[in-house]
């Protein structure tokens, strides 16, 4: 009678899912990343989704600098698979590297985004960005870093189906009961009484507004650090989002889009579920201007 309570007491206990996210494993705390940099072993690579200026000014130490004129085109359209490649590589990473990315308000869920589009699965957020690693009290670099050293090995694999929408799925979406268009920008831009890079204003037609802001702590100066899954259910809840709809997600340009994506897969919604209109209000504004559409 003593085995199976001495197996009991030996089993694993499962660890709390972080902040009680289904899908917790996406972030990372400082801690965690400290304690996997502080290893004699394979390291994870840390990128840093942040400007130029805040970059010199102080870094996670041994983190590359990923602005987004590197996976990025001139007209936001994110790059193609051999570019995207040809980035990851130029960093050093290979097909079995972690990577964990941090930022300063809204770029580290894009860049994970795009590197889970080209078929990159171990990728991580740190939560709460370098304020995070700083308050924890870990060491920090100034200047413009180190040298990647090496050439990676990353296989891009074919875009992710479904991952991205486009223009066509916007349309599609107008007359299909069970799809969402959701703009993440500001109230400002989505109720037409600010422009950005002099695109005409409005918003996508059928939109309903869904700032990004609201899915992490930025009222609370951290913009960088996600809610609870508690406090985004009440948010999902309020907004009517469920598991069982397609939700689509567009801003100026897709990065701040991918932070309402990147929320919902951290609560568990199927992934095939969650698009990103990666051309975002940039297209969508052009072509409509130019087709002499109404805005709303």
């Amino acid at each position: 009678m003593l085995l199976p309570l001495v197996l009991l007491l030996c089993a694993p206990v499962q660890a709390e899912q972080y902040k009680g996210f289904a899908r917790g494993h996406a972030l990372i705390t400082a801690a965690e990343l400290n304690s996997m940099l502080d290893t004699d072993g394979p390291q994870p690579t840390v990128l840093a989704a942040v400007g130029r200026a805040s970059w010199l000014l102080e870094h996670i130490p041994g983190a590359l600098h990923t602005p987004r004129k590197r996976y990025m085109n001139r007209d936001g359209m994110t790059v193609d698979r051999d570019r995207f490649q040809a980035f990851a590589r130029d960093l050093g990473i290979d097909n079995d590297t972690t990577v964990v990315i941090y930022d300063e308000a809204n770029d580290a869920a894009h860049l994970w985004w795009l590197f889970r589009r080209y078929g990159k699965a171990d990728v991580r957020v740190l939560d709460g960005g370098l304020d995070a690693w700083k308050d924890a009290g870990y060491n920090i670099e100034r200047g413009p870093g180190r040298s990647v050293g090496k050439t990676g090995n990353f296989s891009a694999a074919p875009p992710l189906s479904g991952w991205t929408a486009a223009m066509a799925d916007i349309e599609q979406g107008h007359a299909d009961a069970a799809t969402r268009v959701w703009d993440a920008r500001s109230l400002a831009e989505w109720d037409g009484s600010r422009s950005i890079g002099g695109l005409p204003t409005g918003r996508i037609d059928g939109a309903q507004h869904l700032g990004w802001k609201d899915f992490r702590k930025a009222s609370a100066g951290r913009p960088s650090e996600f809610r609870s899954a508690a406090e985004l259910d009440t948010l999902l809840t309020q907004a009517g989002i469920k598991p069982e709809h397609d939700h689509i997600f567009y801003c100026h340009s897709g990065v701040r889009a991918a932070t309402p994506l990147f929320a919902l897969y951290l609560m568990g919604f199927p992934e095939e579920k969650l698009h990103l209109y990666d051309g975002s209000w940039i297209e969508w504004s052009q072509r409509a201007a130019g087709d002499g559409e109404q805005l709303q």
